[in-house]
């Protein structure tokens, strides 16, 4: 009969080991929106796109900044509140 010596399972990676591995970043929206009234969209002219701001380069459509300007475009800004109630506004938005 032979007999055979067991070996002890050795672990590679210990639970500690595992956990200080990076993880990839969570995904969350980099820009907050915010809640605009029916009402105030409706009353008051508000300044709420690239199109209006000092800042924007029409020809490029780019900003003095280096912002993106995808999210803060007219057609965007109006499609976003139409379907949320809500738009991304610029805080360094000058007006002309």
């Amino acid at each position: 009969m032979v007999t055979e010596k067991i070996k002890p399972i050795q672990q590679t990676e210990t639970n500690d080991q595992t956990r200080s591995k990076k993880t990839a970043p969570r995904i969350r929206p980099s820009m907050k929106k915010e809640s605009i009234l029916a009402s105030d969209y409706n009353k008051y002219i508000l300044p709420f796109s690239c199109e209006e701001c000092s800042h924007f380069h029409r020809e490029d459509v780019t900003c003095t900044f280096g912002l993106t300007t995808y999210p803060h475009l007219q057609t965007t800004q109006q499609k976003s509140y139409a379907l949320s109630g809500s738009m991304a506004l610029c805080r360094f938005q000058e007006i002309d």
